[in-house]
Parts: C-alpha cells; sequence; structure tokens
C-alpha cells in the first residue's frame, strides 16, 4: 500500500519478545515444519481448491497466531517487527487466506462495481487471456494437475479487473499472481486482494505500458549486482547480457513463474508484509549462489540456469536467509531512483528532441520533393526549349553550309570556265601580235635595206651618168621610188607603234585578269575557311543535341523512378488508410460493448501503521 510502508527488518533485530511468546514461536515453528511436509495442507479451508483430506486446522486461541490474527489492530501498530520475523519463519498454510487478507486490508477495498457485475460485462481483453491460460496453464508447476479447475475462475478474476481498470487492463504477469492468490482462496476473495495489490503494493506501476517503474527496478537491481557482485556483473557486460532479459519477470510475477511452489509461496507470504525488498533481496542472493556457476556460462546457458530453480524446492529456508544477508541500503535505492529519473527525463528531453527534428526533417523532406519536382518540370521544359532551338540552329547551320557549298562549286566552275577562254583568247591575241610584229619589223628593215640600196645606186648613177637628162630621168625615178619606199616605211612604223600600243593594252588586261584571278583563289581561300567554321561549328551542334538528349532521357527516367516510388506510396498509404478504418470500425464496435469506469476516491485505510519498505 501507498501508506503502508515499514522500515526494514532483519531476522536477528526486532522487538525483544517475552519467554511466553518465545515458546510459542518455537511450538509454531515445529507445526510449521509438520505442515511443509503435507503438501495438502497447503490448501485453505474456504478456498475453491480446498482439499478435502487437510488436516483440522490450528485453534487461534492456542499459538501465537491465533493471538496475532484476535489482535490485529495492536499488533499493526506495536509490533511490526514480530510480525515480520513471524512472516519470515513462515505462515502456517491453514492460517494464509486470512493473514494475507489482514496484510493488505482486503476488507476496505473500494470499487466502482461488484465483481459479479464485472463478470456480467464483456472486456476487449478476453481473447488475449484465454490464449495466455490455454499456453501458460499446463506448462508450470504453479498450476500442475490444476489446470480445468484452476482456468475459469482464473479467466474471471483476470476479465474482471480488466474492465474494472481500463487504463491497465491485462498484463501477462498477473496470471501468476491471480493462480497463486486462487490456491488459497475463493476467486471474489483473490479478486480484492489483487486489486489491492495493483493499487498500493506498486504492480499497477509494474504493469503500465511505458515500463517506467519496471525499469527503474531493474536499474536499481543492476546496480545492486554491481555493488555487491562486481565479477559477475563484469561477466554480463562481457556477454551482452542485460539485467532486463530474466529480472523482468522477476518483478512483474514477483518469481512466481521462476521459483519452486514451496519456494515462491514463502517469497509471496514476504512480500505482502514489506513489499519489493523481497524481490530485489530474493534475486540477488539467487544470483550469488549461482556466480560460479553464472561466470562458466554463456547468454543462453545463463538464461536456462535462471529460469530452472527447481532445485530450492525443498530449502525456501535457505532462500530467506540467504536473501537478507543481502545489504539493502534505502538510502542507496533513492538515490538510485532519482538517477533513473534523471537518466529517464533526459532521454525523453532527447526522444522529443529527436522526435521534433524527425518531424522537421520530414517536413523538409517534402519540401524538396516539392521543389524537386517543380525543379524537374521546370528543368525539363527548359531543355526541352533548349533542344528545339538546337535543332532549329543545326537545320539552319546545315541549309548554310550546303548553299555555302553549292556556291563555291558554282563559283570555281565559272571560274574555272571564264580563266580558261580569257587565258586562252589573251595568249592567242598576244601570238599573233607578236607575229604582227615579227614580220612588221622584217618588212621594215627590208624596206631599210631597199631604200639603202636606192641611195647607193642613186649615188652610183650620179657619178657614172654624164648627162643632165639622163640623170635627170633618173634622178626622178630614184626619188619616186624612194618617196614611195619612205611612205611604206612611214606606214610600216605606224603599223608597228599600233601592235605595240594593242601589244600594251593585251599585257594590261591579262596583268588585269591575273589579279582578278588572285582576288578569286583569295576568295575561294576564305569560303573554304568559313567552311571549315561552319563544319566545326556543326559538330559542336551536334554534340550538344546528343548531350541535350542525353539529359532529357536521365531527367525523363528519374521522373519515371520518382512516378514509380509516389505509386508504391500511395499504394502503401492506401493500404493503411484500409488498415486504420478497419482498426476505427473495430474500436467503434467495442465501445458499443463497453462502459466507461471512472476510479472512485478509495476510503483511508484502517490497516495504516502496517508499512511495506519499498523505495
Amino acid at each position: 500500500m501507498d501508506s503502508m510502508t515499514v522500515p526494514s527488518l532483519s531476522p536477528s533485530t526486532g522487538c525483544q519478545l517475552s519467554v511466553d511468546e518465545m515458546k510459542l514461536l518455537a511450538k509454531l515453528e515445529e507445526q510449521n515444519r509438520l505442515l511443509e511436509t503435507d503438501s495438502k495442507s497447503l490448501y485453505p479451508m474456504n478456498g475453491v481448491l480446498q482439499s478435502p483430506t487437510s488436516p483440522k486446522p490450528f485453534s487461534f486461541e492456542d499459538d501465537i497466531w491465533g493471538n496475532v490474527i484476535k489482535e490485529w489492530d495492536d499488533w499493526r501498530k506495536r509490533k511490526v517487527g514480530q510480525i515480520k520475523v513471524l512472516i519470515r519463519r513462515g505462515i502456517p498454510a491453514h492460517l494464509r487466506p486470512t493473514l494475507w487478507q489482514l496484510l493488505c486490508d482486503a476488507q476496505n477495498v473500494a470499487v466502482q462495481q461488484k465483481y459479479s457485475d464485472l463478470l456480467n460485462c464483456s472486456s476487449p481483453s478476453e481473447t488475449l487471456i484465454l490464449r495466455d491460460l490455454t499456453r501458460i496453464l499446463p506448462q508450470h508447476q504453479l498450476f500442475h494437475n490444476k489446470v480445468a479447475t484452476c482456468q475459469k475462475p482464473l479467466f474471471n478474476v483476470l476479465k474482471a479487473y480488466s474492465i474494472l481498470d481500463r487504463e491497465i487492463g491485462y498484463c501477462q504477469g498477473s496470471v501468476f499472481i491471480v493462480g497463486l492468490l486462487l490456491t488459497q482462496m475463493a476467486e471474489e476473495e483473490a479478486f480484492y486482494i489483487f486489486v489491492r495489490l495493483m493499487k498500493d503494493f506498486r504492480m499497477r506501476d509494474l504493469y503500465r505500458s511505458n515500463m517506467v517503474e519496471l525499469g527503474c527496478c531493474i536499474h536499481q537491481f543492476e546496480a545492486m549486482i554491481k555493488d555487491e557482485l562486481p565479477e559477475l556483473h563484469s561477466h554480463f557486460q562481457t556477454q551482452g547480457f542485460h539485467t532486463s532479459m530474466f529480472s523482468s519477470s522477476w518483478f512483474l510475477n514477483i518469481l512466481l513463474s521462476s521459483l519452486p511452489f514451496t519456494a515462491a509461496i514463502r517469497i509471496f507470504d514476504i512480500f505482502m508484509c514489506e513489499g519489493l525488498e523481497i524481490v530485489f533481496r530474493v534475486g540477488l542472493a539467487l544470483l550469488h549462489m549461482k556466480q560460479a556457476e553464472l561466470i562458466k556460462l554463456d547468454v543462453e546457458g545463463m538464461m536456462n540456469c535462471l529460469e530452472n530453480l527447481e532445485s530450492w524446492a525443498s530449502d525456501p529456508d535457505g532462500i530467506i536467509e540467504a536473501a537478507y544477508q543481502i545489504k539493502y541500503n534505502p538510502s542507496r535505492m533513492k538515490q538510485l531512483r532519482q538517477e533513473y529519473a534523471s537518466i529517464k527525463t533526459k532521454k525523453l528531453e532527447e526522444q522529443e528532441e529527436l522526435n521534433g527534428l524527425s518531424s522537421e526533417n520530414k517536413h523538409l523532406k517534402q519540401r524538396l520533393a516539392l521543389l524537386e519536382k517543380r525543379c524537374s518540370e521546370k528543368l525539363v521544359s527548359q531543355l526541352k526549349k533548349e533542344l528545339e532551338k538546337t535543332r532549329l540552329n543545326t537545320v539552319r547551320s546545315q541549309s548554310a553550309l550546303k548553299e555555302m557549298q553549292a556556291n563555291i562549286l558554282q563559283m570555281e566552275e565559272s571560274r574555272a570556265a571564264s580563266n580558261e577562254d580569257s587565258v586562252m583568247y589573251l595568249q592567242t591575241e598576244l601570238i599573233s601580235h607578236r607575229l604582227q610584229e615579227a614580220e612588221a619589223l622584217t618588212e621594215l628593215r627590208v624596206l631599210k635595206q631597199h631604200i639603202k640600196d636606192l641611195e647607193e645606186k642613186w649615188q652610183r648613177q650620179q657619178v657614172n651618168c654624164g648627162g643632165q637628162q639622163r640623170v635627170s630621168s633618173a634622178q626622178n625615178e630614184l626619188q619616186v621610188e624612194l618617196l614611195s619606199t619612205r611612205l611604206k616605211e612611214t606606214l610600216t612604223q605606224a603599223a608597228l607603234k599600233e601592235s605595240r600600243h594593242r601589244l600594251m593594252k593585251l599585257q594590261t588586261e591579262n596583268n588585269i585578269y591575273s589579279n582578278q584571278l588572285k582576288q578569286i583563289e583569295a576568295h575561294i581561300n576564305s569560303q573554304q575557311d568559313h567552311l571549315q567554321e561552319l563544319t566545326s561549328q556543326n559538330q559542336d551542334l551536334c554534340s550538344q543535341l546528343q548531350q541535350s538528349r542525353r539529359q532529357f532521357s536521365t531527367v525523363q527516367y528519374k521522373r519515371k523512378e520518382k512516378q514509380d516510388k509516389e505509386g508504391a506510396n500511395l499504394s502503401i498509404i492506401a493500404v493503411l488508410q484500409k488498415q486504420i478504418t478497419e482498426l476505427q470500425i473495430q474500436i467503434q464496435s467495442l465501445s458499443k460493448h463497453t462502459t466507461s469506469f471512472s476510479q472512485p476516491t478509495p476510503k483511508p485505510s484502517t490497516s495504516t501503521s502496517l508499512k511495506h519498505n519499498d523505495t
């Protein structure tokens, strides 16, 4: 209980007992040893599993336990230490149901609905409870030979609590606790004790879905192992064997699933009085006893060793004695709880920060996807425009290239034809004029020679002729011939000058045509250079066109991949939405069959002085 925590007392400590009480304790121990030898005595007079051959219970007025029960209010206020000593030594089996109810104050449990009313309701955990009962009951020694008688009451109690406390509902570890309660009492009494255990013995916190309390217990237990058994703790660390792998079930079902029945019920007696402290003590004692064996094993071997604890079935007193030799420091446990709380707070802050970063990352991814989509569309359109532009430029360049090649070919043909005709004509004219000049020169030399001959003849005539008349007539003839010859010479010289003038004109034309020919050749060379330049530009444009096509194909491939991913994501979203719709329909159908539960304010417990030493 929250208000029922007591300071820890070892068996050697506590209040001093009187001589009569010591005699009664000795007598009680003897009777308990006799009872432990008879397995049938474990069942109570009023329990559903009561054996018809159970021995007659001891008289409450003849032993100290009878005095404890009769004067419970006095004992729980003034003799808490003695109650602890008595419970650690063992509770008589036929008194166990009564003592358990007194220890947890089950008579004053306040619930909103009666147990019978809860059984008439339906629970969403019914299928899960039946599945666990079918799997656990036949395999565990706690329910050996009692499956038929245990299953129905056990199902009823677990179902009733799952309806009563819908926040916690059903937890698998509660099967063993309720099962143990049903071996000692009727199911309704077991239900109310279980309600008190859940509410006031930290069990409800252990069963929460966030597992904060369970994590705190495991953190404390691991620190105790590190302090008390450093060598074993080092072996655990080396093997990667975390304490939670075996200790979580110890806390969730108070060691009931691991220890034999005779030892488990004794541990549970102490738990009802002192709380979870006994789980820490017994757990550490078990590890201390098994330390030498565990250090030699691997992970699988250690799990098997810690799950099979049947060797302690005959010595529950040895386990309890070893447990109370363990050092248990409440201050240290409180410090470890604060340490775990700070660690958990830090983890929660980190988790919140991580969630914030994850949401921000998700938002950024969405924005990035949107931007990539926009950029890809823009890039595709831009590439399309560039591709069209490049194609147009290529077509224009090719047409210009073809036109230039045709012009060059035509110019070469026309140049060849015109040059050949002009050169041939000039050469023919030049040769003919040179022949004419040569003929004129030859004729001029002949005329000059003829004139010279006439002059000589004229001189000879003057010398040889004697008569005047004869001289005169011959002179006249010679003069006439000389004049005609000179006239011919003059005409020949004029023709020669004309021929030379024509020759000079032809040479000038030849030079002009030569210059024009050179200019045409230079123009052809420049056109060829331009042609080469256009060819290189055409090659560059072709390479750019190929590169643009490759880029366009790459963008199209990426866009197709993105569309495929978006299609897959849309299909996954559709499946998830369908599942969500189905779950919502199931929740609505379940909500129609369930009623809301509101926890009432519990009445103050009358057993406030008996407190449990829980940290």
